[in-house]
């Protein structure tokens, strides 16, 4: 009998998470080279004892052993430890909580612990070190390391890494020169800085750069040493590395999963039918908005999901210059969804975060329950996943909406922490719920009936939803919505051109002036706030926001929307509107009454019907050139700008971890990093981010996972959230959030709503900001915060007084206290 090899001892990676926003893509690699998941603990985890979160790290490691009754000592796992990077001190125990155990724990037990940024500090700290500020603030910025001696170059932790590589640093704070006698320097920058070091005599290694960012050289390989020399091995090298493709891992050991899905096909309880209503449309953009001032500009509740920049990304793809930038950005434009909440399964829910109340709207009663917006969705999404889909003429769908929801999500919705904290941000929000003005923060139609345009092939589709059994719906009546459609649809096409939109509100101003929620003084004191706390590394880049409101009347919101898009087309656009049904009365505390008006250019989250996950971070925008020479010169000026790459970087590794939460091993990858895409009118700084979301994760675990979008927050995203909080002292609302939709099938479309307006019947209401880094220039940044509103503010002063000069922002004190009250 031939004996069999014996199994490779696996390694189970202890990962204490300090609250950061890049531990997840420390996990992703842990997994990569240990072959089984890390176990993710907080470090105020068991309520902050050790002890307990040792033990359940040991049940967890014994449990995940192969074979499970396998009781030989060489087949038993191997453990470690690695202490995370995260914000503030390791000298304060609310930063660095249970690490300072774990440390003094794995120096008596020689347990190897590799501290990162955070942990590296930490590391000098437990021992009598001084960590004190850097020369330099570094986020988000990248630098060589040298050794710090030649025999540093033998050192297990370094194998296969040659001297002068280059790393990705986020840290404001380093752990000072000497060290305590306990321990050694292993490696620094070319300026002196210490970037690694190790104890003398026990197996605990620090680095204080991020070997897990998306530009850091060897990080894979420095995990796997940690690896080898966990299990006493010699070092090997390593073949994994940051690339734009997934790398693919069977992992069998990943974290508790929510549930596990039923592989075996139910019987359809609802049908999908995909009906192409139109081919060969010429001009389907204007086509589109035709139709949705004929069919759904009078309905209580509509929405059309625009790709209004379609036209000019098409036209700038066509040339013969064209970049593959446009031409991707051509496809990133290609649908566009329209209906409303007239179906016969259709609804509407809207949701208060300070609350915890839903109400929802139905075809003949409005009834509130309390609980939070995305457990509804779940529910209602998961009670329609048993459905079959039909396709008449035409042989399938190159779109994923089959269905669901459409609406939007407010900032507030998750990780505002309104119901634990009694900040100034929790009292506007009662304010305005005790007026009866508060819009709510988030808005969602349940959509059974729906047109789509493809603007690519110039086709319609209509998608209806029916049940199969009951009395609910009939398949019978959506043939019939979907004939009559078509004919409205040929009335259309052989019918005159739409009119274009007026460019006056009935009841003319004589100027807008919009109140700003900070006043420039305010907010310049709030970015050095920013700076401040950056430099004390609470934080490393603070996205800081104003809230513009105008006290006016904009009779035809629509009308607003159709100029918008003409003036700043946008590839993520929308309209959403709500007005009270006929049978509904109005209660305390909601806003019934309010249209969203988008033209965002950015993707949040897309998820396609293979769970195929892309989110679009923009950090970076320039102007085009008037000359293709000057139009070249700033596009170069923006791709090598330190500060936006900077910003950049930092968002792509947030959203890199985001995604790490919920994907399958080794599938998060970056098949664009920092890539400058050229529109009709800017040049911007565009990183693509993609994962293969998990098969035990639903859209709702994505959501809670990647929501904020990190574009709007800043990094470490839970402790800048609070920073927010406090800086900005007012909620943000619709803005910051995400407009789109979500998908029976499991498929998603998300935007970050920028560049939008919040119209109601009163006032009119739109954010703006940008991100605050150590580089920021205070002067410019308010500013800059002003010129990203231009283009709503203009359009406002053009619809609601006839000429854009009629529109600006007030900085008068008195002004600003009249806003405060809005």
């Amino acid at each position: 009998m031939v004996a069999m090899p014996p199994r490779p001892r696996r390694v189970h990676t202890l990962l204490i998470d300090n609250y950061d926003s890049y531990t997840y893509n420390l996990f992703q690699m842990l997994a990569e080279v240990n072959g089984v998941a890390p176990m993710v603990m907080r470090n105020d985890a068991c309520a902050g004892d050790w002890d307990r979160i040792w033990a359940a790290f040991l049940v967890s490691a014994g449990k995940r052993r192969v074979p499970p009754a396998a009781e030989l000592e060489d087949d038993a796992p191997a453990l470690n430890i690695v202490v995370s990077p995260g914000p503030g001190h390791p000298a304060n125990a609310q930063d660095f909580g249970v690490c300072t155990a774990a440390i003094r724990f794995a120096a008596a037990t020689d347990v190897p612990l590799l501290g990162v940024c955070l942990g590296h500090q930490g590391l000098a700290t437990v021992y009598g070190g001084h960590v004190g500020q850097a020369p330099e603030v570094m986020h988000g910025r990248t630098s060589a390391v040298h050794f710090s001696m030649p025999a540093a170059t033998e050192e297990p932790l370094f194998a296969f890494v040659p001297t002068g590589f280059a790393v990705v640093r986020y840290h404001s704070l380093v752990a000072a020169e000497p060290l305590p006698v306990e321990l050694e320097s292993l490696a620094h920058t070319a300026d002196g800085v210490l970037m690694a070091l190790k104890h003398r005599t026990r197996p605990l290694y620090g680095v204080q750069f991020h070997p897990e960012a998306i530009c850091s050289q060897f990080g894979h390989q420095l995990l796997q040493n940690f690896r080898d020399l966990t299990l006493g091995q010699a070092p090997t090298k390593c073949l994994l590395h940051h690339s734009g493709h997934q790398h693919h891992h069977q992992i069998a050991e990943l974290l508790p999963s929510r549930s596990t899905p039923d592989v075996q096909r139910k019987e359809p309880k609802f049908q999908v039918v995909v009906e192409c209503l139109a081919k060969d449309v010429d001009g389907i953009c204007d086509f589109a908005e035709s139709v949705f001032v004929a069919l759904y500009a009078e309905a209580p509740r509509s929405f059309w999901l625009d790709s209004s920049s379609f036209q000019s990304v098409a036209a700038a793809a066509s040339t013969a210059s064209a970049s593959s930038s446009a031409r991707a950005a051509r496809l990133n434009s290609r649908f566009s969804l329209m209906g409303d909440a007239s179906g016969p399964l259709s609804y509407c829910v809207e949701f208060s975060a300070l609350h915890q109340l839903l109400r929802i709207h139905k075809q003949e009663e409005t009834v509130e329950a309390s609980g939070h917006i995305l457990t509804h969705v779940r529910e209602q999404l998961a009670a329609y996943a048993d459905h079959d889909v039909v396709f008449e003429q035409t042989d399938s769908a190159p779109f994923a909406f089959r269905g669901g929801f459409v609406g939007y999500l407010g900032y507030e919705v998750l990780g505002a922490d309104l119901t634990q904290t009694k900040s100034i941000v929790t009292q506007v929000l009662e304010e305005r719920w005790n007026r009866g003005d508060a819009v709510p923060d988030a808005s969602l139609v349940f959509v059974d009936r729906v047109l789509v345009f493809d603007h690519v092939d110039q086709r319609v589709y209509a998608v209806t939803l029916s049940a199969l059994t009951g009395n609910i719906a009939t398949s019978d009546d959506a043939q019939q919505w979907r004939t009559k459609l078509r004919h409205q649809l040929d009335n259309l096409r052989a019918g005159p051109s739409l009119a274009a939109p007026t460019t006056a509100s009935t009841g003319i101003v004589d100027e807008v002036v919009f109140h700003p929620s900070c006043s420039r003084d305010d907010y310049v004191a709030a970015i050095k706030q920013s700076q401040e706390l950056i430099n004390q590394g609470e934080t490393y880049e603070v996205c800081l926001t104003n809230q513009l409101r105008a006290d006016v009347s904009l009779t035809d919101p629509l009308a607003f929307y159709r100029v918008l898009r003409r003036r700043n087309p946008a590839p993520y656009a929308g309209f959403y509107k709500s007005q009270p049904m006929p049978q509904s009365t109005e209660s305390g505390g909601w806003q019934s009454t309010y249209s969203i008006c988008c033209s965002s250019p950015e993707r949040f989250l897309r998820i396609d019907r293979e769970g195929w996950m892309e989110a679009k971070p923009i950090k970076g925008t320039r102007r085009r050139g008037a000359t293709p020479e000057e139009d070249q010169a700033i596009a170069q000026e923006l791709a090598t700008c330190v500060k936006d790459r900077a910003e950049n970087m930092m968002i792509a590794d947030l959203v890199r971890n985001d995604f790490g939460v919920v994907a399958a091993i080794g599938s998060v990858h970056v098949p664009k990093l920092m890539n400058v895409e050229s529109y009709a009118t800017v040049h911007q700084l565009v990183t693509t981010v993609r994962a293969q979301r998990r098969h035990d994760a639903d859209i709702v675990d994505v959501l809670h996972a990647t929501f904020p979008g990190g574009s709007m927050t800043g990094a470490p995203k839970q402790r800048t959230m609070a920073i927010i909080r406090e800086l900005e002292r007012h909620p943000r609302g619709v803005y910051s959030g995400t407009l789109g939709f979500m998908s029976i099938c499991g498929s998603c479309d998300l935007n970050i709503i920028i560049r939008t307006a919040v119209v109601t019947p009163t006032s009119i209401t739109l954010g703006a900001g940008g991100a605050i880094v150590a580089l920021s220039d205070t002067d410019d940044e308010y500013d800059e915060m002003l010129l990203k509103a231009r283009a709503l503010v203009q359009t406002v002063g053009l619809v609601a007084a006839g000429d854009v000069g009629k529109a600006r922002v007030s900085t008068d004190v008195a002004d600003l206290a009249a806003a405060g009250r809005n």
